[in-house]
Formats: structure tokens, C-alpha cells, sequence
């Protein structure tokens, strides 16, 4: 039942998003960081992803019965009552929304761009064209933007460029995760950019994209800690 509730909130997604935000969070900071911010912007962040995350499989409960990798999904199982998931995803959003809003009022709004883009576009629409995927990659940038805020308090073009930068890492990066899991996804009938792969090498290529595309990401993440370490090091 807890490991039930636990895959419900999609810890990897959400560890991920956290790990952007926190080290946008160092790169923007001044000479002191502020620890106590720090920790209180990505607590808030990942009740609000977790949120999101069961919002969506909620959401896609019916289309994850059809897929073999979420067939077994709580929701679809009947391990945890769709009435208790709104309840759960209900006061992780409150929670959330209220430790986002002790750290700055725009960092409270990135995250709440990214949910409601999350839930309310890219979730309806990835049922009904491909083309959601650029949806969700507004939903997916938007770490980016809540770690600058909540560091900085204010949004400039240094943010727009990080949020634009992680849009376009994940597009390879979903369409590489569509190419190799392809037959499942036809399998929920959800359109898709690619083509089927044709061989089993095809697909293993796909899956190699998806692991390269992950080592950009930490990468991408390590160079903004070592660019504030660098400028906050004395000449």
C-alpha cells in the first residue's frame, strides 16, 4: 500500500526536477547562499511536482491500464481510491504553494506555471497529437525558472536563457524515451513524433539517446555549480 502511494507521486521525475532547480538555485545565489531559502524552495518544488504527478495519474489512470509499464499502477490496481489521491494531491499542492510563497511570489508563480501547464494542457493533449511534447516541455523548464527566482528574486534574460536551454534538452530526450518504448505507448493509443523502430538495434540506439540525454542533463547541472563556484572565487 505505501509503495503504492510512494510511485503514485513519480519520485524519479520529481528527484530530477528538484536536482535543476537546485543547482540554478546555487548559480543565481549571491557571494552567501541562503541555505534556509535553499531548502524551503526545493521542499516546496517537490511537494508541487508530487502533487502534479498524481493529478496526472489520476488523470491517466484509464490510459495507464492499457500500457504494460503502468498496468500495475495503484490507481489502476484499486491499491489507492481515486478519492484519496485527489485528497493527497489536494494538500501536497497546499503545502507547496504555502513554503513557495514564504520564498518569493514569482517563484511561487513559475511553479505553479508548470502545474498548471502539466495538468491542465499537456495531460489532455498527449492523448490527442504528438505535438504535446513541446507542451510538456514548457511544464518540465520551469525548475529552471523557480530556483533563479527563489535565488535572485526576479526574472531576467540570464532566467529565459536556462529556461530555454532545459526546453530544448527535452525534446531529444522524450523523443528518444517514445522511439525505444514505442509499443507501449501505441499500446494506450497515445500519438507520437517517431517512427516504430524496426530492428532491435533501432531501439537500443533510442534507449542509448535517452542515457546520453540524462548525462547531458547532470552535466548541464555541474557546470552551473562549478560557473558559481568559479565567479564567487576571489581573483
Amino acid at each position: 500500500m505505501i509503495r503504492a502511494y510512494y510511485e503514485l507521486i513519480k519520485p524519479r521525475l520529481g528527484l530530477m526536477n528538484v536536482i535543476v532547480a537546485a543547482a540554478v538555485f546555487v548559480f543565481a545565489s549571491p557571494q552567501v547562499i541562503n541555505w534556509e531559502g535553499f531548502a524551503t524552495t526545493l521542499s516546496g518544488l517537490a511537494f508541487v511536482i508530487a502533487s502534479a504527478s498524481i493529478f496526472n495519474n489520476y488523470i491517466d489512470r484509464h490510459l495507464d491500464a492499457k500500457m504494460e509499464r503502468t498496468k500495475a499502477r495503484g490507481l489502476v490496481t484499486g491499491e489507492v481510491a481515486p478519492v484519496a489521491a485527489l485528497v493527497l494531491g489536494g494538500v501536497f499542492l497546499c503545502i507547496g504553494v504555502i513554503l513557495l510563497r514564504l520564498v518569493h511570489p514569482l517563484t511561487l508563480g513559475a511553479a505553479l506555471l508548470g502545474f498548471v501547464v502539466y495538468i491542465f494542457l499537456y495531460t489532455p493533449l498527449k492523448q490527442k497529437t504528438g505535438y504535446a511534447l513541446y507542451v510538456g516541455a514548457v511544464a518540465g523548464a520551469t525548475p529552471t525558472l523557480v530556483g533563479y527566482t527563489a535565488a535572485t528574486h526576479r526574472l531576467d534574460l540570464v532566467a529565459l536563457g536556462l529556461f530555454l536551454t532545459l526546453f530544448l534538452w527535452q525534446i531529444p530526450h522524450f523523443l528518444a524515451i517514445a522511439r525505444f518504448r514505442y509499443h507501449e505507448y501505441a499500446a494506450g493509443s497515445v500519438p507520437l513524433l517517431v517512427e516504430e523502430p524496426k530492428t532491435k538495434a533501432e531501439k537500443a540506439r533510442a534507449r542509448k539517446m535517452f542515457l546520453y540525454s540524462l548525462v547531458g542533463l547532470v552535466l548541464f547541472c555541474a557546470i552551473l555549480i562549478v560557473a558559481r563556484v568559479a565567479l564567487a572565487t576571489p581573483v
